[in-house]
């Protein structure tokens, strides 16, 4: 089983997102987010290459996938199989100008 790596910056949007969430559609909202990303997390441990990779980053020397959470956003993440690992890098409101997303990953 492969383990989960939160790195900061995708910890410190988790929560902004979380907050806004919060502030303008309820708990519910918020629930509905965790359930997601439990989700998410449970199936990248046993299948960590199981979501698709990121078209936007196919230039980058990480091969980057991307797990859509309530249908605007990716928890974009890479796998390391030497230490089986899963790095999670970024959350990513796909609405938003994919360059922005490449800077982001850097």
């Amino acid at each position: 089983m492969a383990k989960i790596v939160w790195n900061e910056l995708a910890a410190s949007q988790l929560e902004a997102h979380l907050d806004y969430a919060v502030e303008e559609f309820g708990q519910k909202c918020v629930r509905n987010w965790y359930r997601d990303i439990l989700k998410i997390e449970s199936r990248l441990t046993l299948q960590p290459l199981s979501y698709s990779p990121v078209p936007a980053l196919e230039h980058q020397t990480k091969e980057y996938r991307g797990a859509t959470i309530m249908k605007s956003f990716q928890l974009i993440h890479y796998y390391a199989p030497e230490i089986d690992t899963v790095y999670i890098d970024a959350i990513w409101d796909m609405r938003m100008n994919p360059v922005k997303l490449d800077q982001l990953v850097k």
